[in-house]
């Protein structure tokens, strides 16, 4: 079996939105690091707090975004899920067919 095949098609909107959750990921990860290390020194009064403050906000961005891509993966799961079940279990020769009962 082909595995690209078996995978469901990515809209090109979710695949922008993956791809600006991932480098506000990055962004804050270079924020922590830099902000830990190089930047501590000049990271004094004002400074210091606008530029964590900065860096939370990223991070919650970021978050808001996976869980938005959650919610529309699990809508899209449900939704193949749904039509799955109306090809398989639906369909008119399974409905035509008469119930046999086990004996």
């Amino acid at each position: 079996m082909n595995a690209n095949r078996d995978k469901l098609p990515l809209p090109r909107w979710q695949i922008a939105l993956r791809i600006v959750g991932a480098v506000l990921l990055t962004l804050c990860a270079l924020m922590v690091v830099l902000g830990s290390t190089v930047l501590a020194p000049q990271l004094q009064g004002p400074r210091f707090l606008l530029y964590w403050t900065w860096c939370t906000l990223l991070t919650f961005a970021a978050i808001i975004i996976a869980l938005w891509d959650m919610l529309l993966v699990r809508r899209a799961s449900k939704r193949t899920q749904r039509e799955l079940f109306r090809r398989e279990f639906m369909s008119t020769n399974l409905r035509d067919k008469p119930r046999q009962r086990p004996e």
